[in-house]
């Protein structure tokens, strides 16, 4: 049993991989569009408008980074729930259970939260610093 846990895992780690491409490219192309809408010298409501854009991309991958996390600890209260019958789990299974815990969280991982934060501020510093500073 713990060998289809573990290979659910990793199939779901395909799609975990698929999130953080597509939480790159939103990344990309929030600092983008802000890039050039900054070269241009866009007005106040474009660089609101711009701005609630790279906001609404940093809350979005701040979801699917939660979303992320929540999979993994409930692969882990997977694997608890399986050694509370009785089966006899294996070191790594044990160790994965300790390092991602079993609480649903509403944060992703601490790099994963570094790299929003970044890409927020890369997106948003263009639209509302002055270059010249």
């Amino acid at each position: 049993m713990e060998g289809e846990i573990w290979s659910t895992l990793h199939t779901a780690r395909i799609a975990n991989a698929v999130f953080f491409i597509s939480m790159m490219v939103s990344i990309w192309i929030a600092a983008r569009f802000s890039s050039v809408a900054a070269e241009k010298g866009i007005n106040m409501v474009g660089k609101i408008i711009c701005s609630l854009f790279a906001i609404g991309v940093f809350m979005g991958n701040w979801t699917v980074g939660s979303t992320v996390m929540n999979s993994y600890s409930g692969f882990a209260k997977a694997f608890e729930m399986l050694g509370e019958t009785g089966v006899e789990l294996s070191p790594m299974a044990t160790g994965y259970i300790e390092y991602f815990g079993t609480e649903m969280t509403g944060m992703p991982n601490p790099v994963m939260m570094l790299v929003g934060v970044t890409g927020l501020l890369i997106a948003l510093a263009p639209l509302w610093f002055n270059s010249s500073d």
